[in-house]
């Protein structure tokens, strides 16, 4: 995949600070991208518009906005209409994970996930070599 900038760039959405921060820290580290971090979904809209990263890894349990409406108002914008999505979630029922494919979701990961899992579809949606 080509990317406009010098490293890719991946938005993290999500409301607990302490996964946010290891996020940053495995893909800076170990999948060479560049990371920007909202916490909570209006502030991942607008990071989304700013920024326009190449991927977007979303919680879909938000205090303001839920994932899946994040995700649905991304695929209605022509910036992030195609940008790769990872939904990270502790609902693991088929209906929520079938919701999220049917908005556009890209991976869906159920809590408890690993670093590792992560950085592995960051680089297979990138289509990044290790």
């Amino acid at each position: 995949m080509l990317f406009s900038r010098a490293r890719p760039l991946i938005l993290v959405i999500d409301d607990d600070a302490s996964l946010r921060r290891q996020l940053r820290a495995r893909l800076v580290t170990h999948e060479a991208v560049d990371v920007v971090e909202a916490e909570n979904g209006v502030q991942g809209l607008l990071q989304a518009k700013e920024h326009n990263p190449d991927l977007i890894i979303l919680d879909w349990m938000m205090p303001d906005i839920q994932g899946d409406e994040v995700l649905a108002r991304l695929r209605r914008e022509s910036k992030t209409k195609t940008t790769p999505v990872i939904m990270l979630t502790g609902k693991n029922k088929f209906g929520d994970v079938e919701s999220a494919f049917d908005l556009g979701a890209d991976v869906y990961l159920t809590k408890p996930f690993t670093l590792q899992q992560v950085g592995l579809k960051v680089r297979e949606l990138l289509k990044m070599e290790k």
